[in-house]
């Protein structure tokens, strides 16, 4: 039987997802040209969360083309300031989807006859290489990242040194105080099932 863990120590009790950065909305020479304030707002917000143009454009209705049109628009600066913040936020998304395409890779199919008869998975050995340069400089950094993290301190050094501590913080938990969410919804602000 699996137990439940959880972190004892004070902290957030639920990551949620950032809040997608504040702006004037860029002015549009008539309502009816596509980017009323609300999808503009609409696409920050997608954007904050996936980190794809295309997507955040897609879901707000609109096109990538017209997307970028907007942003280089005059008097559209705070629409672009509000860009640029939302893809920041959405590192940490693309950070996860990074590590899973290095180590797991993405799919590969294979169609004979319009029929699916082969399906692997292809590993990017660029970014696992991208990856670990950042992760331990010291062994696979450049020489100017292997210079900093010798006179700073290898970053596996404190993780190593903190991971007990955080690992002893895990407790177990009755079932009844640990509700689990089943994929039974779409998350409207991901264009995904939650």
């Amino acid at each position: 039987m699996a137990t439940k863990l959880k972190i004892v120590e004070e902290v957030e009790a639920e990551r949620t997802a950032p809040e997608p950065p504040k702006f004037e909305t860029a002015p549009t020479r008539n309502q009816h040209s596509g980017w009323t304030a609300e999808r503009q707002r609409k696409f920050i917000e997608h954007l904050s969360l996936t980190g794809s143009v295309g997507d955040a454009a897609a879901l707000a209705g609109v096109s990538s083309r017209s997307a970028y049109r907007l942003r280089n628009k005059a008097g559209a600066e705070s629409f672009a300031r509000a860009w640029d913040a939302a893809l920041s936020l959405s590192a940490t998304r693309l950070a996860a989807i990074a590590w899973e395409r290095a180590v797991h890779g993405r799919s590969e199919r294979f169609y004979r006859d319009g029929e699916l008869v082969m399906e692997r998975k292809m590993p990017s050995d660029h970014l696992l290489t991208w990856i670990l340069s950042r992760v331990d400089p010291l062994m696979f950094g450049s020489p100017t990242a292997k210079a900093l993290a010798a006179a700073t301190g290898d970053p596996r050094d404190r993780a190593r040194q903190s991971l007990p501590e955080l690992i002893a913080s895990l407790t177990d938990v009755a079932e009844e105080e640990c509700p689990v969410d089943r994929g039974e919804y779409l998350d409207e602000r991901l264009g995904e099932v939650g």
